[in-house]
């Protein structure tokens, strides 16, 4: 079933005070110059400059957050000198009734991380972000933004030639989303959509990493539709879930600007320290994290085949079922992608099990012992996440979160397409399957 897109919103101006975040250390210490494409390694003071541009007659009033000279961890200061160093472009665009003052805890870290950080204030209007209007406003900023590298305070600092980064939460996370989809800037190369509902189908033209940020509880922008949204992108990408959250808790939640700066980091300076530090950056009490990176795999992320200890034969897709409840078995082993394997973080130390040829996850048909294990449309759902047992010699088992059963081939069969089921963990051999890379 379709869910019905650019849901109307309706928020209260909330204000967030900054909380003082440094997400790369602290003291007094200068910060590093980094030349071109290097990541810094110590938070910067930040600066700020307002512009008042226009596109057309709409105004686009834009503050300017970046890198100063100084002292790390206070306020901005407006006009500040910039630091030393080449920057990459990241917005943000608050939500309704808000402002960018408001949202200082997330653009002060982003800024201080080494990040130019245009953010408009907008006295956001719901039809011009439904139908495309503001999304295009920040468009046009963004080329302001780049342009400030030609000349003026900026001039020098600007990273022009890696594409650019977009954030916004709400309004805001809807006018993102919309720049990844029906409205789309193909510079962006990053992409951080926070509390948002899905604006329409991924644009062919966006090539762009994309990190979801949601309260499951939202009452405000519906999890379903934000789920939707990253269902139907391609990776890499990642959804940081505030189990229990409302529109706005996360907030004050330092989990949430620290893994927006690590994904910011990895997607814009290649960080893959800041990308490897993102499952426990995010983790934690009432916090699910999902993530399809890819890791250094030119091609994809890592595939695996599963072959059955006792029988020698794969996991494989009956017949190369595409469709949501095909049952997995086991068959003699060979390169089909019916029998290749996607491997996804889903945080809180399980995965979530992909089937290459399908795009759906592997889950128990019930929840008690002997049910068939089969493919089914991404949920996010416990049943879908299973913790990896190693037993040495990339030998695992698979325990299903929410039945605590282990993957399992039926009564030991031996024979091609024998189901794969569930059943109580025991380690045996036939609930064992070397984790080969394809």
């Amino acid at each position: 079933m379709t869910m019905q897109r650019r849901t109307f919103l309706r928020i209260s101006a909330v204000g967030a005070t900054g909380v003082g975040l440094s997400l790369l250390g602290t003291g007094p210490a200068p910060a590093a110059v980094s030349p071109l494409g290097t990541a810094p390694t110590t938070p910067f003071a930040v600066g700020v400059r307002r512009y008042n541009w226009t596109r057309g007659s709409r105004p686009c009033t834009t503050y300017v957050y970046y890198p100063a000279t100084g002292t790390a961890g206070g306020n901005p200061v407006t006009d500040a000198p910039v630091a030393g160093g080449v920057f990459p472009v990241y917005n943000m665009t608050h939500g309704l009734g808000s402002s960018p003052q408001n949202s200082l805890f997330i653009i002060r870290a982003l800024a201080s991380a080494g990040f130019v950080v245009p953010a408009p204030h907008f006295n956001h209007n719901f039809n011009d972000v439904n139908n495309g209007n503001t999304s295009k406003d920040v468009s046009q900023i963004l080329t302001n933004t780049l342009a400030l590298n030609a000349s003026g305070p900026l001039a020098g600092h600007i990273n022009t030639g890696i594409g650019v980064g977009v954030s916004g939460h709400s309004l805001g996370g809807m006018v993102t989303h919309g720049l990844l989809t029906s409205w789309p800037d193909s510079r962006i190369v990053s992409a951080n959509p926070q509390s948002c509902v899905d604006m329409g189908n991924p644009s062919s033209s966006v090539n762009a990493k994309v990190l979801f940020v949601h309260g499951d509880r939202d009452s405000t922008t519906q999890y379903s539709s934000a789920r939707q949204a990253y269902s139907e992108i391609t990776w890499p990408k990642a959804f940081l879930t505030f189990v229990g959250g409302s529109h706005t808790s996360f907030w004050s939640d330092q989990r949430f600007p620290r893994t927006v700066v690590d994904w910011a980091r990895w997607t814009m300076y290649g960080d893959t320290a800041a990308r490897d530090r993102l499952p426990a950056d995010a983790s934690g009490s009432n916090t699910r994290w999902e993530a399809q990176l890819g890791g250094d795999t030119p091609g994809g992320p890592a595939v695996y085949s599963l072959v059955a200890q006792h029988s020698g034969k794969a996991a494989d897709i009956y017949e190369a079922s595409t469709a949501a409840g095909a049952r997995l078995v086991q068959y003699t082993a060979n390169s089909r992608p019916n029998q290749q394997f996607e491997f996804v973080d889903a945080g809180a130390g399980h995965v979530r099990v992909k089937a290459r040829h399908s795009g759906l996850f592997l889950q128990p048909a019930g929840t008690t012992t002997g049910a068939d294990i089969v493919q089914q449309t991404d949920s996010g759902a416990t049943g879908q996440q299973w913790r990896v047992v190693d037993h040495g010699g990339d030998v695992i088992s698979l325990v299903n979160r929410e039945s605590g059963l282990a993957m399992d081939v039926w009564e030991y069969s031996t024979a091609n397409s024998a189901r794969i089921t569930q059943y109580t963990y025991s380690g045996n051999a036939n609930q064992r399957f070397a984790r080969r890379r394809v």
